[in-house]
């Protein structure tokens, strides 16, 4: 039996062998001979993240941010660094799959009927759409989606949650708000855009600055919970440090979205964390909440409090009515078809054919436009059922938080207690925001809903320990 299964395995050994020296041979007659170390360099990540995949899974998280520094480059510009490491780890998790029972129970979810009724609606809307190439290049992002949230069930765990998870999502964001104020305030246009003569919006690292005020209000309350938990001086220290940087670069973007989101957040920051705090503490938190006030008046631009103020001017302020016609396009779309919708992602088809998007034609600039709301595009796409489903997955992962949160204070953890609760901050806030940002497949959103289960099941094995 032995010698027969050898017998089987060296022609495919040798079948590997022949296309890896194929693979590395055939560039070095291209104008691309760097390229002849691509399949050493895939060889070897896939055996290094078959030992930690999870760091892989770090990257990926890492690079979110990132969005216009992804790509490989070269005659490889098209690709982007994180869809290869996430195809290596979805190699990774099907060798798993095959030989590991254990990897299959960790698939286990109370969000999968979820995803499978969204996808089986987004399938039927594409199969009626007028757009049915860009409902099903949509339909494709759903089992990426999919995908994604696979390996953050599988790849991560309790130790992760609680360590190197909020690490490197605060590392990476900061890292990117530190380049927005430097591309604000050297001028770097890496870093920042010129919207007009004596304008300057910055983007970070991201491709937008609406995109870079989503990501910090994200992460500010990873930050915050150091502040207020930290168990080192040191570490409240560095989340002070942090959260100056990232407010100052929530200032530099010119979000007047994400500088009324990140108010409302703050402010539920302060509640949320002033019930642990003595009386001493609060004196000197409110102290230097007046002191912080104080210095934002001084530094924060002129224009910053100027653009905030036409928020209020919706008769003068083209951007806020262009915003206001997506709500009509989205209305009358929703009308003509609202159980289905006219398939996923076909919003800014069906705005490029309106008398709207001729009247707020931009010069250099495509009239196919985004409602600038997730969930405008999802019901125009997907109808009543397609929301539905979306809002489902939505409410069951906040659903997992809340009840993990609730088993850590009933087994006396108040300290994970407290982590899960900013855990659901950042994800609620970030729901919120996507009402003023099109993004149905946004990452960190994504990474929410694995995280949810990851906690719930944390909780459930502390829970069980406690009772056994």
């Amino acid at each position: 039996m032995r010698q027969s299964s050898r017998a089987a395995a060296n022609p495919l050994w040798g079948g590997f062998i022949v296309l890896m020296v194929v693979a590395t041979l055939l560039p070095l007659w291209t104008p691309w001979p760097a390229l002849a170390l691509l399949p050493g360099v895939a060889l070897g990540a896939l055996v290094l993240l078959g030992r930690a995949p999870s760091w892989g899974l770090y990257a990926i998280v890492f690079l979110i941010p990132f969005g216009n520094f992804r790509q490989l480059g070269g005659p490889l510009a098209d690709v982007k660094i994180h869809w290869v490491l996430a195809l290596v780890l979805l190699v990774v998790l099907a060798l798993r799959l095959l030989r590991e029972q254990q990897a299959v129970g960790l698939l286990r979810s109370n969000l999968w009927p979820w995803w499978g009724l969204f996808l089986a609606v987004s399938l039927f809307s594409t199969l009626w759409s007028a757009y049915p190439l860009e409902a099903g290049q949509q339909v494709v992002l759903t089992l990426v989606a999919m995908a994604f949230f696979a390996l953050v069930l599988v790849f991560l765990d309790a130790h992760a949650l609680v360590r190197q998870l909020p690490v490197v999502i605060v590392a990476s964001v900061s890292l990117g708000s530190m380049f927005a104020l430097i591309g604000y305030l050297f001028g770097v246009s890496w870093f920042a855009i010129e919207v007009g003569d004596d304008f300057t919006r910055s983007t970070g690292v991201t491709s937008d600055p609406n995109n870079l005020a989503m990501l910090i209000i994200f992460v500010l309350p990873f930050v915050v919970f150091w502040l207020a938990h930290g168990r080192r001086p040191l570490v409240r220290l560095a989340a002070l440090v942090l959260l100056a940087i990232n407010l100052g670069a929530m200032v530099v973007s010119f979000s007047r979205s994400g500088g009324l989101v990140t108010a409302l957040l703050l402010a539920t920051l302060l509640v949320v964390n002033a019930r642990g705090l003595r009386p001493r503490h609060l004196g000197l938190l409110f102290a230097g909440g007046a002191m912080a006030l104080l210095v934002a008046l001084l530094l924060v631009p002129q224009g910053y409090w100027e653009r905030q103020a036409t928020l209020t001017a919706s008769d003068t302020d083209r951007s806020i009515n262009r915003r206001a016609s997506y709500l009509v396009v989205a209305g009358d779309a929703f009308e003509q078809r609202p159980l289905i919708g006219h398939g996923p992602g076909t919003f800014r088809e069906l705005y490029a054919k309106t008398d709207w998007a001729q009247r707020f034609d931009r010069e250099g600039a495509t009239n196919r436009r985004f409602a600038h709301n997730t969930y405008l595009e999802v019901v125009v796409g997907t109808g009543v059922l397609g929301l539905i489903c979306f809002l489902g997955l939505l409410a069951v992962a906040a659903r997992n938080l809340w009840l993990a949160r609730r088993l850590l204070l009933a087994r006396g953890d108040p300290y994970h207690a407290a982590q899960v609760l900013h855990y659901l901050l950042a994800f609620l806030f970030l729901l919120l925001y996507m009402a003023m940002f099109s993004d149905v497949f946004q990452k960190y959103m994504l990474l929410s809903l694995g995280v949810s289960q990851l906690w719930l099941r944390f909780a459930l094995s502390v829970a069980d320990e406690g009772t056994g």
